[in-house]
């Protein structure tokens, strides 16, 4: 029997629960043996839940499971990064694998993690980080073996694409759709870890630490959200007959890489314009295998369960190679030098306005009530200086990269 430590009881854990109960004698036919959530670390134990569950198993205190020498495994999937972190280093010292579904604590502590796994000789996991249900983690790790790959790309939010999908195909208003989203559980009351981009920041930063096998931080990825975005800015890119998508990016250039979170304008009829509502995507090229593409469930009780489940079911197996699956180059952060076209709106109409953003337009879009402008190819530090220089408030731009 493999023994579980779960931490956490959410939408996540649940959803774990009850894939493992609803397919226990498939998974103990394939693996010889039953796997067993043998305790579920909660903060509060007497809250009702809908989950029918043995009272014994549910804790409050993470010493239970750490030295219960029956649980070989422990399942992170709580929202917290900090507390977490302390259970995660603590269970794999003590000689436990780790799964998690957890990508903001992967982000923030993914080399020093994955290094103390590999020095215990034991996994850690973390498919459900990235991409929700979408397969992403362990294919990437695979071809990296066969392929260098030097571009990642994806729709990596499920909130802002399916804000923006009602946005341009239904013409709803921003706070209008981010309502709705509220009210389906797509986002949260507070969604700015959504539509701001650090969700998708930190799915890209292991994506893209993943692809180049050397680190990509937090902190050298631009990052721009969709928050801005107006239904002004809407009615403008469809006349391009075009679409928003916030996608992130890492590539290799010239000697180093570039890392970017942005809303990107693409054509209607391209890959990227047909992932639509609360669905992912996620694109990697390697020198072997050309590009291959991976759509899906972006979050949700079910997708994540299962991604969270199939680590589990690789580490029962053993088919987890428990190296350290990250590279040790030395990467240059190459976003200074980066030259695209973008979709520029500032939110007033005036004259040093315009005149400040004359030299860098291709073509100007509209000057009344808002300058709107089609940028030649520019640095995006270019564009940022001339909103710094001219005291425009965050709140009151928004740009887009254009993607050919």
């Amino acid at each position: 029997m493999i023994n579980i430590g779960l931490l956490g009881l959410g939408t996540v854990g649940s959803g774990v629960v009850e894939i493992l109960e609803s397919r226990k004698e498939k998974i103990s036919s394939l693996i010889g043996e039953e796997i067993n959530i043998k305790k579920i670390l909660v903060k509060n134990v007497n809250k009702k839940r809908d989950i029918h569950l043995n009272k014994d198993i549910i804790i409050s205190n993470f010493e239970e499971i750490l030295n219960d020498h029956t649980i070989s495994l422990v399942v992170e999937v709580t929202s917290d990064i900090e507390q977490s972190y302390e259970y995660v280093k603590l269970a794999l010292n003590n000689g436990k694998s780790v799964v998690t579904a957890n990508k903001a604590l992967v982000s923030k502590y993914f080399e020093e993690l994955s290094a103390l796994a590999e020095e215990k000789n034991v996994s850690f996991l973390y498919e459900a980080s990235v991409g929700g249900g979408i397969p992403i983690i362990k294919p990437l790790k695979e071809e990296l073996i066969l392929n260098s790959v030097d571009k990642v790309q994806g729709i990596l939010n499920g909130t802002c694409n399916y804000i923006l999908t009602r946005m341009f195909n239904e013409g709803l208003d921003y706070d209008e759709v981010l309502k709705k989203a509220q009210e389906l559980g797509y986002a949260e009351m507070d969604p700015a870890a959504d539509v701001e981009g650090p969700d998708t920041l930190r799915k890209l930063r292991i994506l893209g630490s993943l692809a180049l096998q050397g680190k990509v931080g937090e902190e050298d990825i631009i990052l721009e959200g969709i928050e801005k975005i107006t239904s002004f800015d809407v009615r403008q890119i469809k006349l391009m007959k075009s679409t928003v998508k916030l996608i992130g990016e890492v590539k290799e250039y010239e000697d180093g890489y570039s890392a970017l979170v942005m809303p990107t304008i693409v054509k209607d009829g391209s890959y990227f314009a047909s992932v639509n509502m609360a669905f992912n995507s996620v694109t990697f090229e390697g020198d072997n295998i050309g590009e291959l593409k991976f759509y899906g469930s972006g979050a949700g009780k079910f997708p994540t369960g299962d991604a969270v489940l199939r680590d589990i079911l690789d580490i029962a197996l053993d088919f987890d190679r428990k190296q350290n699956p990250l590279g040790h180059r030395i990467l240059k952060n190459n976003n200074s030098e980066i030259k695209d076209k973008y979709y520029l709106r500032i939110s007033e109409s005036k004259e040093n306005i315009l005149k400040s953003v004359e030299d860098i337009s291709e073509k100007i879009l509209s000057t009344k009530d808002n300058i709107a402008i089609l940028t030649n190819e520019v640095e995006i530090k270019e564009i940022m200086d001339i909103i710094s220089s001219l005291d425009i408030e965050k709140d009151e731009y928004f740009i887009a990269r254009i993607l050919d």
